[in-house]
């Protein structure tokens, strides 16, 4: 005899067999044919959610999973910060976010950049200008993750840190960071603080016994010590520093990749400006 139950989220019915109930003589003789294998301890993933990667602009942004598919299904959720969509190796995304005021976003590049991301793009507000834009749930989120301690002023100093709390809010449990590694010693320096305290938050919920799960990227410098502290010596914060000159190198080299890549979309935009030129010309006559 069968049931019926509902799966949630994809509104059908499957058939379900009911229950019998066993006979507590015969369960007792039947006991070494039953196996029971445990989940994966790893496990992160709450029903029905994928699990996602949040993707910066550094080096590892080239390494995040985005063409792992179940199926014909993406496996893995993308979410992008807005200067991201210029890199090559970021193969897609289905979230961007520019948490900007007007005087960065407002400028041409960046609002055409905008308007032909082809899904949400989560900004301080809805804007005309982009269409697609939606506001951020700051008020909630900060409700939520604000503490008298913090003073008068929210502890977000960068957009990744918005992009992790609302990840926390709609249930992600398997969060990745790609292309956030914050090693430079120009803004990086401050911002980085806050990106730890944000993953200390899963790192609580982890200590508590909940199935969360974060990936970092080797190269990063999240949650990374100078060196520990009473039991190394502090001299070993010479190697430390050639690494970080390393990182800086290398943080120079990603910068003039982005501007070759600016570039190169500028040149294509001059190009394009100058064959609309010679169209209106000849529509108009003068050749």
């Amino acid at each position: 005899m069968s049931e019926t139950k509902k799966v949630q989220g994809d509104n059908i019915s499957l058939p379900v067999k009911k229950k019998q109930r066993i006979d507590p003589k015969k369960a007792i003789k039947q006991k070494s044919t039953i196996k029971v294998i445990d989940k994966p301890k790893d496990t992160a993933i709450v029903k029905g959610k994928k699990p996602l990667c949040i993707i910066g602009t550094a080096r590892s942004s080239a390494d995040a999973p985005y063409d792992l598919r179940i199926d014909n299904d993406y496996m893995y959720d993308i979410w992008g910060i807005n200067t991201a969509l210029v890199k090559e190796d970021v193969k897609r995304m289905d979230v961007c976010f520019e948490m900007h005021p007007k005087r960065y976003w407002g400028q041409l590049p960046v609002i055409e950049r905008l308007v032909n991301f082809n899904s949400t793009v989560y900004m301080q507000d809805h804007y005309k200008e982009i269409p697609k834009s939606k506001p951020y749930p700051r008020e909630a989120i900060k409700n939520k993750y604000h503490w008298e301690s913090m003073g008068e002023k929210f502890y977000v100093t960068n957009t990744i840190v918005y992009m992790f709390l609302m990840a926390l809010e709609e249930g992600y449990t398997d969060i990745s960071l790609y292309g956030i590694h914050m090693a430079h010693a120009t803004e990086y320096a401050y911002q980085r603080a806050c990106v730890s305290w944000a993953l200390g938050i899963v790192h609580g919920y982890i200590l508590m016994g909940k199935k969360y799960k974060i990936t970092i990227p080797n190269g990063s410098a999240l949650l990374k010590a100078e060196y520990e502290y009473g039991y190394e010596e502090p001299t070993q914060m010479m190697e430390f520093l050639k690494g970080r000159q390393e990182g800086m190198k290398n943080g120079i080299k990603e910068a003039d990749d982005q501007i070759n890549s600016l570039n190169i979309s500028k040149w294509k935009t001059i190009g394009a400006m100058s064959e609309a030129q010679l169209l209106y010309e000849k529509a108009a006559g003068w050749m």
